[in-house]
């Protein structure tokens, strides 16, 4: 049989080589993390007093269509997530369970508070992670290629009333250090699998670091060190924000793209619980924590 794969592929000009195996996956270069800290989501946002009354927050809310996170505030005031889709499938715990998921490790990597870090928040969407992380006392930029999304980013903030954390309109590939700076912490959380080149956008993401970087991303389920290419329309918010070639990386290939831009050390987070997205627990999204320098 295999003689007669061999000959039919010749007659079409193919032939079969044997290649050189490529190592399932480079060893992790860890970074030693003691015990976690107990860290949860500030749930529900509290409200800036003297601030929108629940009528003008209902109205303001209204004016989106999409809502890519839930939120919560305090006197029993909450939106569900939105999307134009009415059969997607909404998780209304996703954001609480993937913020149980790695920020424990990052706030332990900063001696167990963020108070006084300064972080950036890449493709920020609404503002979810900004906000938690102003609330937990960092200095915090986040930015979205998205007007509407930098609105909605504006209408929590204005909510909560949070003064340490700004947003801005910026595409991903304008980021650099001399519009915005450097941060002791970048988030660059579901943005690489919407991008055309991971190496580069993690180049860039790492030269805006001065420590730590979370990276968390959906994955190609292949232990080989691949990048499929897929074809992405801007349909909305989730896409995306102009139609083309997207990368979705294995976690291999992330460990080679990381070696190669010359990361210090760095794991993938582990998962300590089954309370999960239901794609992390299937091997289609991980977390990284990365040491930057």
């Amino acid at each position: 049989m295999k003689h007669v794969i061999q000959n039919a592929l010749h007659h079409f000009g193919y032939a079969i080589h044997r290649t050189q195996q490529v190592p399932k996956r480079l060893p992790n270069r860890g970074i030693p993390i003691g015990e976690l800290p107990s860290v949860s989501p500030i749930w529900p946002l509290p409200r800036h007093p003297g601030g929108l009354s629940d009528d003008q927050i209902r109205e303001e809310f209204a004016k989106y269509d999409f809502w890519h996170y839930s939120y919560e505030f305090e006197g029993g005031l909450s939106f569900p997530i939105r999307y134009e889709n009415s059969r997607a499938v909404i998780n209304p715990q996703r954001a609480r369970q993937r913020f149980m998921h790695f920020f424990p490790h990052l706030v332990a990597l900063q001696g167990g508070s963020l108070r006084g870090k300064r972080v950036l928040d890449i493709a920020c969407n609404s503002g979810f992670w900004s906000i938690q992380c102003a609330l937990l006392g960092a200095e915090v930029v986040g930015f979205d290629g998205r007007p509407e999304l930098i609105q909605q980013a504006e209408l929590i903030k204005s909510i909560v009333g949070v003064p340490n954390v700004e947003f801005k309109v910026l595409d991903f590939w304008d980021m650099s250090s001399q519009a915005l700076g450097t941060f002791d912490i970048v988030l660059n959380l579901g943005i690489l699998y919407h991008l055309t080149n991971p190496l580069e956008a993690l180049r860039l993401t790492k030269s805006m670091a001065r420590k730590h970087i979370v990276l968390d991303t959906e994955v190609y389920p292949s232990r080989e060190p691949v990048l499929k290419l897929v074809w992405e329309e801007s349909t909305d918010f989730r896409t995306a924000t102009t139609s083309g070639i997207v990368t979705n990386p294995s976690k291999s290939s992330i460990d080679l793209m990381l070696r190669h831009i010359g990361a210090d050390r760095w794991f993938e987070i582990p998962l300590r619980s089954t309370d999960m997205p239901r794609d992390y627990l299937d091997n289609r999204r991980a977390s990284w924590l990365i040491e930057a320098a």
